[in-house]
């Protein structure tokens, strides 16, 4: 019985290991392509001046 948990504990760690990516890419990234740094878009955030902080009523 303490087989049988051990392969049964092996193998849902070695399926976690596999869909987390740690064998190579992960399944749920396969045959997509990533994103370079300058395609991203850098102005989707603006900053501005910080707001004065209201006094509690």
């Amino acid at each position: 019985m303490r087989f049988l948990f051990l392969i049964v504990l092996v193998a849902n760690v070695a399926a976690l290991a596999f869909g987390q990516g740690f064998f190579g890419t992960p399944p749920s990234e396969q045959g997509r392509d990533p994103r370079q740094l300058s395609e991203r878009n850098q102005f989707a955030v603006t900053l501005g001046a910080p707001l004065p902080i209201q006094q509690p009523r």
